[in-house]
This record gives C-alpha cells, structure tokens and sequence, in this order.
C-alpha cells in the first residue's frame, strides 16, 4: 500500500556541491556513506541513486576503493559544469528522506501527483511501488478476453512501469493473471517489454501515458506469451531451472523479504498456501531450515538431494543438470514463483520473482515438451531420458 505522506522533491545541485557523510565499516574497515547532505539536508541515499550517478558520468563503484569521494566528485566537476536534478523521497514514517536518482534537467519527468491522477482514471488494478518506480496493472482495451492453460483460467494484463525521479524511461510489460489465486505473473524480459518516449524536456510528459494506457495492444505478444506457459505446462523441471529459483528463494528468506499474509495462507489457491495453511503462526520465515516457504517448493519439486543421493546437487555439472527432471513441470514452477511474487514477498522480492519468471519464459525450458515423451516423472527412470541415457547411467549419480 502506498503511504499518502509519500512525496517527492527535485533540488537542482552539481557534484561539487554533495557532501558524504562516512563512517568505518567495522568489518572491512572501509569508509561506508551513512548520509549525503544536499543544501544543509541529511538524506540517505539508494542504489538507484550510485547507478543513475555511474551512469551519468561512466564509472563504477570500484573507483571508490581508491579515491575518496570528495575527490572523486570534484575532479567530475572540474570537467563536467552541469547541473544536477536530484529527486528526494520524503516519507515521514520511514523517519528520513532517501535520495533517488540523479538526471539531466532538460530531460522529462513524471510528476508523481499527475501520475497517481492518470492510472486511477484508466481503471488501475493495483500500484506498487519501490524506489523511486511506480507499477500499475491494467487490462488491454482490447484481447482481455479469459482463456484456458493447464486447466487454469487466465486473463490477459498489462504493467505500466514509471520512473518519477527522472531515471529511465516508462516501460510496459505484458502479463498473465491466473484467476483462481489472482496470481500476476510479468514478463519482465526483452521479449515482452516496450519503452515509452516522453519527448523533450518542455512536453506534456501525460500525454505518452494516456495513449499507452488508452489504446495499448499486442496481439502478437500476449500470444507468444500464452505459448510460452502452454509449453510450461507439457514440459517437466530440470534440476538447473529449479535450482536457480531455490537459491532466489533462499536469498529472500535469509534477507527477511518474505511475510507469511495469513489471508493468502489460508485460501486454498496453490501448494504453497496449502502448506501455510492453520501453522502460518509457528513457521518462521527468516531461517532457511525452517522457512515454510522452503518446505513447500521441497514438497512441489522433490528434494534433489534425496533424489540423487547427492550431498550438494551443485556438484552435478550444469550441462547434466539441465537434463535432470525434478518431480514438476515448468508450469509448477511459474505458478509457485508468481504466487511468491504476489502475495507474500515485499516489493523488493516480487520484482526478483518476476524478473526471474520472465527470464525463464523468454527461453527455451531445457527439458521442453518432455511430458509428451515422459507422461509421469518416473518414467525417466524406467525408460531413455532426453539425451539418450538410460536408468542405469542415473544410479552412477549416487556412488
């Protein structure tokens, strides 16, 4: 939910003028920025800020561990002489003001009160927000029709994605929306991604968004899309594809990103509310070992270990891993990625759930369309696997 405190400041200053405040880190014992004072105001600043400032002036952060960053901002305003436009996040619960992005002041930006006005009068299904991006869902005028996929109901939606602190351009993504549990699943992938121009400086910045949102389709996309989950659905696991979403759910477990919604817990809509279910309370969700979120993908794709007899599945090569099915289908996997993403992960989590999703929709699924060739899972122990191996070679696996 967005706080209604919630504002945004532009103040214009160039890098000479930006004082950091450091403080020793006690474990490597190097200079950590705690603060940067912009006119005589402490504000804290973001990674969005540092990449939006690398990108502006091409360097990366490693020059830092050689120059101070005093000196590293005068010698930029030795040869650059422009002006900065900075955006502040001011948000009185959070107790300080964050430092967003950096841009040039002749660019165009999305003024955060216009914008708020433009999504809600073309019917917005639901605004995030997360450092200095808002995202709203919408349907498309056109082709929102429901359809059918693995026997699920899904819709077709769209994600608008805007930038208010002058850093990037509006994006649009397409998306599914899977009725029973209203999962959105967001194809952030280049693939079913489009980009917004907002014209120069002096336009009506509106104007680009009202189209967008007025008349926006893609036929062709939204099927790709749609063929991209029907081939999920006919297509078993590799250990490689559920590997890579175990260590993403690893890391938002450990970093406390994950929140245990008893409402979403206790709907009966996929696996993983099913596990949750009547012992949301005794679960915790910050320790790998007992996270509830870890226990039900084990439940879904089988313990690979167990599976194999292997202490540590990374100690199988990636080529063989990508030719190891798990105990689901692709389609499994999206569907428990994208409730993750929804429901129960902060807006940090569900972009990396997403982008996840979308990175693997936009390639080919290593063992895609198997389930034509291999009808239950273990039928990859009884018969020839995809490459040509047979049950025996898999015992090797385990000495």
């Amino acid at each position: 939910m967005i706080a209604p405190s919630r504002s945004f400041d532009y103040v214009y200053s160039s890098t000479n003028d930006l004082d950091v405040q450091t403080k020793e880190d006690p474990q490597s014992g190097r200079p950590k920025v705690t603060g940067i004072i912009i006119k005589d105001e402490v504000v804290q600043p973001t990674k969005r800020f540092w990449t939006s400032l690398y990108a502006r002036y091409g360097f990366a952060g490693s020059v830092f561990k050689y120059f101070s960053h005093e000196e590293v901002f005068a010698r930029i305003s030795e040869v650059e002489t422009d002006t900065l436009r900075l955006c502040v996040e001011r948000n009185p619960r959070r107790g300080v003001n964050r430092l967003l992005a950096v841009s040039s002041p002749s660019r165009p930006v999305v003024q955060h009160d216009d914008l708020m006005e433009t999504l809600e009068k073309y019917g917005s299904q639901g605004i995030r927000y997360s450092e200095g991006v808002f995202e709203s869902t919408h349907s498309p005028r056109i082709g929102a029709n429901t359809f059918d996929i693995a026997e699920d109901k899904f819709s077709n939606r769209f994600v608008i994605s805007v930038p208010v602190d002058g850093y990037g351009l509006p994006q649009i993504y397409l998306s599914l929306l899977r009725h029973i549990c209203s999962n959105g699943m967001i194809g952030y992938a280049k693939a079913f991604r489009s980009s917004l121009s907002l014209g120069r400086g002096d336009d009506d910045v509106n104007y680009s968004l009202v189209r967008a949102l007025d008349g926006f389709g893609n036929d062709e996309g939204f099927a790709a899309l749609r063929q991209r989950f029907e081939a999920a659905a006919k297509s078993w696991a590799s250990v490689y594809e559920a590997q890579n979403f175990y260590k993403l759910l690893v890391k938002l477990t450990l970093n406390q990103k994950l929140v245990i919604n008893e409402a979403a817990a206790n709907s009966d809509s996929g696996i993983l509310s099913t596990t949750l279910k009547n012992n949301s309370s005794e679960l915790k969700t910050d320790d790998e070992s007992s996270s509830p979120f870890i226990a039900a993908f084990h439940k879904m794709s089988g313990d690979v270990s167990s599976l194999y007899g292997l202490a540590n599945p990374d100690a199988l090569s990636v080529k063989r891993q990508r030719t190891l099915p798990v105990n689901c289908t692709v389609y499994d996997l999206l569907n428990f990625a994208s409730e993750i993403a929804t429901h129960y992960a902060d807006d940090y989590g569900s972009r990396l759930s997403q982008a996840w999703i979308g990175s693997l929709v936009s390639n080919e699924y290593d063992l895609e369309n198997s389930c034509d060739s291999f009808g239950d899972f273990q039928d990859f122990f009884v018969d020839r696997n995809l490459d040509g191996e047979t049950a025996l070679d898999l015992q090797l696996l385990r000495n």
